[in-house]
């Protein structure tokens, strides 16, 4: 594909992004298979299949779109002639009716160095003398005229059982350079300026010996000129360089032939078919009666385009065939000076008598070759039952709706053309119309059960809402009792922080009884040391005493007073002795206590340390507790939010 999305290999080809898939040239296509039916980027085109299509240029005809062009050799003529190369053209007679100005035409061709300008209608006489000839000296029954390439395309293409009775003779264009070839010795190049499409196929045709090679069509010539800036009225008149026509000039016109042949050979059967529309249903016909038996006419004047030549394929004429005739008629007169047209009639007749001495049928003879094409395959009997089936259609009636929306004429030609690949189901309407109405069952089917679903989720919603509403009430309640536990767990830390507070102050009073005590049992070391002195005090004085009772009796009655003194600190001594004793003892029971309040001292340190670590773990635990609490009083209020929020 080229960058313009056209198909190289094509002498008609598709412009895709024109392309809207209307199938209109299907429609209009005489050939079943010359179109392919296709799908790029969900969008249906419809481009052709050169191997099938015989271009007969229907398509090209009734798109409305412009989605169909040709090509001809219009450019690389003019890139020649500019380069210096010689070439002679030949001028199919329908450019009296193409080009009002057609001797301009003429001029500004030999302007440009076209050596030769030659009238084919010059030809159209050489055609008409070979198939009078062929008629009258081969015993030839019944033959197929062949000026018209697209007609032989087809017979070669699609019934080739036709070959032999195509005309055996050249077309009017090969007769006119077959002459100027082999009778006037010219060894330069030639181009038709026709009005035919399809003349590129007869042109590069191996049975045409390449003789001709450029078919310039009359729309590409008008469109070179105008993209050029060409004025052709600017240049000057010129004449034909052929020796003349006979009745050669009015071929362009339905019928011509007929008209040609019946003027010279009188009354001889000759069927006149003109159009895409009938011309290949009556060659089917023709196939048909020849199979069985029956009596042929003698010539087919048979032409692909309905209004002749006048309006091929490539013309340029747009007018109406009235005012074409019109222009005929007034040629014919300004050739022959007679109205009647008798004394063009005897043109032809003294050209037939020149070429009767002058000319060898040999050199006009043609012939032809079946083309090598893969045809389109049949369904088997299943095959077509099964491709039915795919398109929704299971009954006869279905079969044969034949409304011919798909561009094939009956929904059989659409089976065989999905068969061959050619074209897909989505491009029959029927089935995409029971494809609608199948989906539309199953939308039907599934808003159905979307509905019975939206029920259930209906009550499963209010079931939910029920729930959430529960679930919102429970929560909302946790939240309290949470709420009410966080508000207790801070009265708890701080009560905790109170006797955290207490026992601090019970450290530090067990920390001052330690120090009392200390001083206590420095204290009750200094009254033992006193005690100690005391006693020994004691037992001093006790010695005294005695030594003093001792003293008194010797004393006799001087000592009884002293005696008594004596005596009295003897009982001091001993009262002291024994009181310093009962000290001593007492002051055992004191260290003894000391020792047991030191050691109570101790537990209480360590108890309270470790109710301190109690209270301070109590109090991280509590604090987690808290924190975990205000998460959970966020979670569950998110949790009735996004629960509550969803039923919205």
């Amino acid at each position: 594909m080229m960058n313009n999305n056209s198909f190289v290999e094509e002498t008609i080809f598709i412009i895709e992004e024109k392309c809207q898939g209307c199938n209109k040239c299907i429609r209009n296509c005489p050939v079943l298979g010359a179109n392919i039916s296709y799908t790029i980027n969900g969008e249906t085109k419809v481009r052709v299949n050169p191997e099938i299509c015989i271009h007969c240029g229907k398509c090209i005809e009734v798109c409305d779109h412009d989605a169909r062009d040709y090509r001809d050799d219009t450019e690389r003529f003019f890139q020649d002639l500019q380069e210096g190369q010689r070439i002679s053209v030949l001028v199919a007679p329908s450019v009296r009716t193409n080009f009002p100005e057609y001797k301009r035409v003429i001029g500004y061709l030999k302007k440009l160095g076209a050596p030769l300008v030659y009238d084919v209608s010059f030809g159209a006489d050489i055609t008409v003398w070979a198939y009078l000839k062929v008629l009258a000296e081969t015993g030839v029954s019944s033959m197929i005229a062949q000026p018209c390439p697209a007609i032989v395309n087809y017979v070669e293409k699609h019934q080739p059982g036709l070959l032999d009775y195509l005309a055996p003779v050249h077309s009017p264009m090969m007769c006119t350079a077959i002459y100027l070839r082999k009778y006037n010795g010219y060894r330069d190049k030639i181009a038709f300026l026709s009005p035919c499409i399809a003349k590129n196929d007869e042109i590069v045709d191996a049975n045409t010996g390449n003789v001709v090679e450029y078919n310039v069509t009359f729309k590409k010539f008008m469109d070179y000129i105008a993209t050029h800036g060409i004025n052709i009225h600017e240049y000057p008149e010129g004449e034909f360089d052929d020796p003349g026509c006979g009745l050669g000039s009015v071929f362009p016109r339905p019928g011509g032939l007929r008209e040609n042949v019946e003027a010279i050979a009188g009354n001889v059967w000759v069927r006149q078919v003109e159009g895409q529309d009938v011309a290949y249903l009556y060659l089917q016909e023709y196939r048909r009666r020849l199979d069985r038996g029956k009596n042929l006419p003698t010539l087919v004047d048979i032409l692909n385009c309905p209004y002749g030549c006048n309006k091929g394929t490539g013309a340029c004429q747009e007018g109406d065939i009235d005012d074409i005739d019109l222009a005929m008629q007034a040629f014919a007169k300004e050739k022959s000076g007679d109205k009647s047209g008798k004394k063009l009639k005897s043109r032809s007749e003294k050209l037939f008598k020149i070429f009767n001495k002058k000319l060898k049928l040999d050199d006009f003879y043609r012939s032809y070759k079946r083309a090598d094409i893969h045809s389109l395959k049949e369904p088997t009997r299943e095959e077509y039952a099964e491709i039915f089936l795919s398109l929704h259609k299971d009954t006869p009636e279905a079969q044969n709706l034949n409304c011919t929306a798909c561009g094939y004429q009956t929904c059989r030609d659409m089976v065989r053309a999905i068969f061959n690949k050619l074209d897909r189901p989505a491009n029959c309407i029927d089935y995409n119309r029971k494809e609608v109405i199948r989906e539309n069952k199953m939308l039907e089917e599934k808003n159905n059960e979307i509905n019975r679903m939206l029920e259930e989720v209906t009550a499963l919603s209010q079931e939910r809402q029920e729930r959430a509403a529960e679930l919102t009430k429970r929560i909302q309640e946790i939240t309290v009792s949470m709420e009410d536990v966080y508000h207790g767990n801070e009265q708890a830390g701080q009560e905790i922080e109170m006797i955290g507070r207490d026992v601090s102050e019970v450290a530090e009073y067990t920390e001052i009884l330690r120090k009392l005590i200390a001083e206590i049992n420095d204290n009750v070391g200094r009254f033992t040391e006193a005690t100690s002195d005391i006693l020994g005090v004691a037992r001093q004085t006790r010695i005294l005493s005695l030594n003093a009772g001792i003293e008194a009796a010797r004393s006799g009655e001087h000592g009884k007073g002293f005696n008594v003194l004596a005596q009295e600190i003897k009982r001091l001594a001993e009262e002291s002795q024994r009181t310093a004793e009962e000290a001593l003892g007492n002051e055992e029971a004191i260290q003894d206590l000391v020792v047991k309040v030191l050691e109570i001292s101790n537990t209480v340190d360590q108890k309270m340390d470790a109710v301190n670590m109690a209270i301070m773990n109590i109090s991280a635990i509590i604090q987690e507790f808290t924190a975990q609490g205000e998460e959970m009083v966020a979670s569950a209020t998110q949790i009735v939010h996004d629960y509550t929020g969803d039923q919205d």
